[in-house]
C-alpha cells in the first residue's frame, strides 16, 4: 500500500516514517507534507491507499481537510497526541486512532486492519468490473476480459 504522512512536526514525521519502514514492510511512504495544503497536493499527485493524519495543524485541522475533499478513496489512520479526538475520528470512519508516542504494536495492527478494508475495496471494484461486463455481454460485440494492473483495472479485448 502506497501512504502518505501529514504532520506539522518534522520529528512526529521521522519518528513515524521509521517505524513504519522498520515494521511494516507491506506499506510504501510515497511521501510527506507539514500542512494540508501540501497534502492536497501529493494526494493529487501519488494517490495513495493509506494517509496517516495528524489532527492539531495550523491553518487547518485534520478533521477540517478530509471534510475538504471531494473524494475520499483512501484509508485513515489518525496519529496524534490528543485522545479526546477518536469518537470524531471513528465517525469520519477511520481505520485506527493512534496516540503518540505510537505502539509498535498498535501500528501494525491499525496497518493490518488498513490493508484488509483495502484488498476489500479492489475485490468489490474487480467484481464490480466483472458485473457490468457480464450485464452488458452482446455476442455480437467483442468479448473482453477485466484484469487487474498494479495502478488500475484495464479492459482487455479478447482475440
Amino acid at each position: 500500500m502506497r501512504a502518505l504522512l501529514i504532520d506539522d512536526e518534522q520529528s512526529n514525521l521521522d519518528n513515524l516514517q521509521i517505524l513504519i519502514e522498520t515494521y511494516c514492510p507491506q506499506v510504501n511512504i510515497c511521501s510527506a507534507a507539514a500542512d494540508t495544503r501540501s497534502a492536497t497536493k501529493l494526494l493529487h499527485t501519488h494517490h495513495p491507499d493509506l494517509v496517516f493524519l495528524d489532527i492539531q495543524m495550523p491553518v487547518q485541522n485534520g478533521f477540517d481537510w478530509l471534510r475538504s475533499l471531494s473524494h475520499i478513496d483512501f484509508e485513515v489512520i489518525f496519529v496524534t497526541a490528543y485522545d479526546q479526538y477518536a469518537i470524531q475520528a471513528m465517525r469520519l470512519s477511520a481505520i485506527d486512532y493512534l496516540l503518540k508516542p505510537v505502539s509498535i504494536e498498535e501500528l501494525q495492527a491499525a496497518v493490518q486492519r488498513a490493508n484488509q478494508q483495502h484488498s476489500l475495496k479492489k475485490e468489490n471494484h474487480l467484481l464490480h468490473n466483472l458485473i457490468h461486463f457480464l450485464k452488458n455481454d452482446d455476442k455480437s460485440t467483442e468479448q473482453r476480459i477485466a484484469l487487474a494492473t498494479t495502478k488500475r483495472n484495464a479492459l482487455c479485448k479478447i482475440q
